[in-house]
């Protein structure tokens, strides 16, 4: 059954990607609403081990919004992690131009929202767990934040490709940041996470 689900959202976020690419195989067809603006893959950063995400550009692209896929192997945990996260990303300063085609995004902001699948996790608390501060999360859902820098690359002769970007991500997560304040023995390096993806945008 999970494993239906997995490919099922795997099928599901690449929908968009390939009514693009039907898009830029034809010069005369419109463009369709729903295509995404780029594409991204990202290891790690609390939206999963690996995640993949189609995305959308606003304001010049000073605003993003992603929904991605992410996935967790099991491990050692009974079962593998199947998580989708809706993020925001906002980019307060204009690039640098650097030597050639490339050029520096000085700094991404971004906040998340996951929802984990999983049998284990619910949306609301049971009467089997106290009514106390400890308690105030739902175990499915998770608040993510994180900031970083992006090197971009211009791909001025690709049909398919405008840009790509490599960026880096120190993050962590609403429950992990509470629980620094209750707990002293949590250091920084519990508290934040990294992360790297590649974004590529289309044209």
């Amino acid at each position: 059954m999970r494993i239906k689900m997995f490919w099922g959202m795997i099928c599901l976020l690449a929908v968009p990607s390939l009514a693009h690419s039907q898009d830029a195989g034809d010069s005369n067809a419109a463009r369709k609403w729903y295509a995404p603006d780029a594409v991204t893959l990202q290891f790690a950063g609390n939206i999963g081990m690996f995640s993949i995400a189609p995305g959308y550009s606003f304001a010049h692209d000073k605003i993003n919004a992603e929904l991605s896929y992410g996935f967790v192997p099991k491990f050692d945990a009974a079962e593998a992690l199947h998580l989708l996260t809706l993020k925001g990303i906002y980019k307060p300063f204009r690039k640098v131009p650097l030597h050639n085609d490339f050029s520096l995004t000085p700094l991404r902001v971004g906040m998340g929202l996951s929802y984990y699948f999983r049998s284990q996790f619910s949306t609301n608390w049971s009467n089997a767990y106290p009514a106390s501060d400890y308690y105030w999360w739902t175990s499915s859902l998770r608040l993510t934040g994180g900031l970083g820098p992006a090197v971009n690359y211009a791909l001025p002769n690709s049909n398919t490709f405008k840009e790509l970007s490599l960026y880096g991500e120190v993050g962590t997560y609403d429950l992990i940041a509470t629980s620094a304040f209750k707990d002293e023995t949590l250091t920084k390096w519990d508290i934040l996470s990294f992360g790297i993806g590649l974004r590529a945008s289309f044209k």
